[in-house]
């Protein structure tokens, strides 16, 4: 035994020789724990399970580090078919004891054995199937259910007791009293199991009695030798035609008998084919259900994929259309062409572009712009001269809108507009550079000739 606070070896005082520490009272829960084991190992002994594992519960309440109480709690736990309750003690006890623990052994023979596991698995997905059953009112399918669990893990308790109450409540008792009994062959002292006992026993004793028919009062009894011969008084010994008619009645007792002995355990084993074929078809749809969502979930990945493939398509497309843009404005920029250069430019989608397109659009859009300025002011002022005040218009406004100032193309823009006959934008043309442009030349003919509109 280990010192609880330092982990050194225990003798027999009352004191950790190494610590020092108070070591009485753990002594005693020690010692009370290992009484607990030797209780539950006697009643695991003579197929007491349950009380085993109250015993052993105990046991590892006190003092839950007592390997040997938490594999031997695993060992009655697999013995009662809790195979998954088993290893969860076995894992906990080799974790506080990592060396020279029999729950290594009792591991490997689980995980070294994938049929088994796999067996494992199933029954407890069929149980669980066989109760939901029950809590759907399906009892044939449960109990065909459960009776695929019960051939794959014969000691399964809870499998056990689950059948006999189906059988209990179908009224087939006999079949119950065989589930029970087979329970406690495993587990001798399983409350719950003789608690079914008794509700069998007594249902079973409220079956009717039949009743013993009344004396006849009129008949009279007399013995001939050892045997006691009733005669009804008054009616005539016909004992012959009796005889005859007990033979008719014999014959058809016995074709009944046969007809209803017969049929209906032919109607059974249709009916058994019959939730067979039901159980087997729900377990097929199950499957192809669970395929089919798997599928599903596919086929919405690669949906998923290609309207992401789409949406990137669509961004690459319309990046290369920027490029295209980017080098059209280019071209016509290098061939002096600026206002249309810069036409392209603005038309296009900066955003899509790159960094490195983003610098290169910036350096052209601020030479081109430049460019475009003059030369739609030369444009402009030529239309002008010409008489052309449609392009006048659309040159000069191009003009002042890029660069607002410029005050020379917004004069001549008001005198186009006042020569086209639009004096209502030549008014606010010429207003514009009055405010605009005060104490100059233009200012003052602006203002002389918007008194004459």
């Amino acid at each position: 035994m280990k010192c609880f606070n330092c982990g050194a070896e225990l003798a027999g005082e009352e004191y950790c020789s190494q610590c020092g520490v108070d070591i009485k009272l753990y002594r005693r829960m020690i010692q009370l724990s290992n009484a607990y084991y030797n209780e539950g190992l006697d009643k695991a002994k003579v197929r007491d399970l349950s009380g085993a594992v109250i015993s052993l519960r105990q046991s590892l309440k006190i003092n839950k580090k007592n390997t040997n109480a938490r594999n031997l709690l695993g060992l009655v736990y697999c013995e009662m078919g809790e195979a998954v309750d088993a290893l969860s003690q076995w894992i906990i006890s080799k974790n506080f004891q990592n060396e020279d623990n029999l729950a290594d052994e009792y591991i490997e023979s689980v995980q070294n054995n994938p049929a088994r596991l796999t067996t494992i698995n199933t029954t407890i997905k069929k149980y669980n199937q066989s109760l939901l059953y029950c809590e759907q009112g399906s009892y044939d399918l449960a109990v065909i259910q459960l009776k695929k669990v019960l051939s794959t893990n014969p000691n399964l308790l809870k499998g056990h007791q689950l059948l006999a109450l189906l059988y209990m409540k179908m009224d087939n008792y006999s079949r119950a009293r065989t589930e029970l009994e087979k329970v406690l062959d495993i587990d001798r002292t399983n409350t719950r199991a003789l608690r079914y006992m008794k509700e069998l026993d007594s249902a079973e004793g409220k079956r009717p009695i039949k009743k013993e028919p009344e004396e006849n009062k009129d008949a009279i009894a007399y013995t001939s030798g050892n045997e006691t011969i009733i005669q009804p008084i008054g009616v005539k010994d016909r004992s012959w035609l009796h005889s005859v008619i007990n033979v008719f009645v014999g014959i058809a007792i016995g074709a009944a008998l046969i007809w209803f002995l017969t049929i209906p355990a032919q109607q059974q084993m249709k009916n058994s084919e019959l939730n067979d074929a039901v159980a087997e078809y729900s377990d097929q749809l199950e499957s192809k259900a669970a395929a089919l969502t798997s599928l599903q979930a596919e086929v919405d990945a690669a949906k998923a994929e290609s309207e992401a493939a789409v949406q990137t398509a669509s961004e690459a497309t319309e990046k290369l259309g920027s490029y295209e843009e980017l080098l059209k404005a280019y071209r016509a920029y290098a061939e002096e062409d600026s206002a249309g250069a810069l036409e392209q430019l603005e038309a296009m989608d900066k955003e899509a572009l790159s960094e490195d397109a983003k610098i290169l659009y910036d350096s052209v859009f601020q030479e081109v712009g430049t460019a475009a300025v003059a030369e739609l002011y030369r444009t402009g002022y030529e239309a002008y001269q010409k008489a052309d005040y449609e392009t006048a218009i659309r040159d000069l406004g191009r003009c002042y809108e890029l660069d607002n100032t410029q005050g020379d193309a917004l004069y001549f823009l008001a005198r186009s507009y006042h020569k086209s006959g639009d004096t209502e934008n030549a008014k606010t043309c010429y207003q514009t550079v009055i405010e605009g442009w005060p104490n100059t030349r233009k200012a003052t003919d602006a203002a002389n000739l918007m008194r004459g509109l």
